[in-house]
């Protein structure tokens, strides 16, 4: 029943999601959907060139957004 999850490719994932959070970001004009779609993306990027495991991503991901989210306010300032 699972074995579909086993051919899925997460980088498509990852990708869709960061593009779904910046579109998301102009219709909510709250500055922070932006940095985190952009920390999917970087997320999706890597994903695709390195063997990375979901755990590996997942943790990735919650990292990156706190930094890109941080960098970002510290950008507009």
């Amino acid at each position: 029943m699972a074995n579909w999850l086993d051919t899925f490719s997460t980088h498509w994932f990852w990708l869709a999601l960061g593009v779904s959070l910046i579109l998301a970001e102009w219709v909510a004009r709250g500055r922070y959907l932006m940095w985190i779609g952009l920390a999917a993306l970087i997320i999706g990027k890597a994903d695709y060139f390195l063997p990375i495991t979901l755990a590996y991503q997942v943790a990735m991901f919650v990292i990156l957004s706190v930094l890109t989210v941080f960098a970002g306010k510290k950008f507009h300032q």
